[in-house]
């Protein structure tokens, strides 16, 4: 197609026409002329002029890794590569190497969900940890009945602080969980005039109870409730109960006690922190952004990939001269 243009191109220069006025007509950016030109690129390119092309041995890797957890999709196998340093590869590339393999998933479009505009104080990604956290719960079928599952998270590195499991949820068992998070990241250890995490919340009777709102604020949280009858007042919370539920809660018909429910949900959650890729987070699990921020990591996987490109142009290259 690029020559095929370009050939369009050079015949309408040829006829008198300016190159502005044949990008214009085209809607070809001028200077994507200039670059193809100057380095024309054959059909079976592979970016990089056809010398950043995946190696045997990446695609071997990808499928040995797929074969080994069919459950995982496109997203999480290229990014379980690029922790260990086996292979960084986009997360297009591998779904194309599952599918040449037969290994690919069935996607299914779910419905079309109402977009609701969240509060002004919603709509912008906190800057650093400990900012903004969600908090909600959820219910899970446990020996014929019901418990709860409560939840509280940190919005910038989308990790789970903390959880409890109860059989009911009062404003005794939300004070105890967002007690437990304020301890975990020595929340209560910062002076007075630093920022200070501001909770949000719905609208349940346990959270808006003055037992509640005087034990948080004692402990220098503040709550804000998002609105009703809107979710994405809540999203990034409630999107990690429908993680939680897909990969684990729903897998199951009902846990067989109470410690069952408990041992099965913690490791879905140290899985969740600690392994899983977060789309939220650019790929990188919850647990490493609490901790390091994502400058850091994003400046780690840049270096890796720009390695592993000039890694594959070598190879093409000395593939080219035998």
């Amino acid at each position: 197609m690029r020559r095929a243009l370009l050939g369009i191109i050079d015949h309408a220069q040829a006829e008198g026409e300016s190159l502005a006025a044949i990008c214009a007509v085209l809607e070809i950016n001028l200077r994507a002329v200039y670059r193809w030109r100057k380095s024309p690129r054959d059909a079976g390119h592979g970016g990089g002029g056809g010398l950043n092309k995946v190696t045997e041995r990446e695609i071997k890797r990808v499928v040995k890794l797929a074969e080994k957890f069919p459950q995982f999709r496109c997203r999480r196998l290229a990014y379980s590569l690029e922790r260990s340093g086996t292979a960084f590869i986009g997360k297009t590339k591998v779904a194309e190497i599952l599918k040449a393999n037969g290994l690919g998933h069935e996607f299914v479009l779910g419905k079309a969900k109402p977009d609701i505009p969240p509060d002004d104080y919603l709509k912008y990604e906190p800057w650093r940890r400990n900012l903004v956290w969600g908090a909600d719960w959820t219910w899970v079928h446990v020996d014929g009945s019901f418990m709860y599952l409560l939840v509280v998270l940190d919005w910038y590195s989308r990790m789970i602080l903390s959880w409890g499991l109860f059989p009911r949820i009062t404003s005794t068992e939300v004070v105890a969980v967002m007690t437990s998070a304020v301890a975990q990241d020595e929340i209560d250890l910062l002076r007075d005039d630093e920022m200070k995490p501001r909770l949000v919340l719905d609208h349940g009777s346990a959270n808006v109870s003055k037992y509640t709102r005087q034990n948080l604020e004692v402990q220098g949280l503040e709550i804000w409730l998002s609105g009703i009858g809107r979710p994405t007042g809540n999203a990034r919370t409630e999107r990690v109960f429908g993680t939680l539920k897909h990969e684990e809660i729903k897998l199951q018909p009902e846990y067989e006690n109470e410690d069952h429910a408990r041992t099965r949900i913690d490791r879905a959650i140290r899985d969740y922190n600690f392994r899983r890729p977060n789309a939220g987070n650019g790929g990188f699990a919850s647990q490493l952004v609490h901790l390091r921020g994502r400058a850091s990591l994003t400046k780690r996987r840049e270096d890796g990939r720009k390695k592993a490109r000039n890694m594959r142009i070598n190879y093409w290259k000395q593939e080219g001269r035998s």
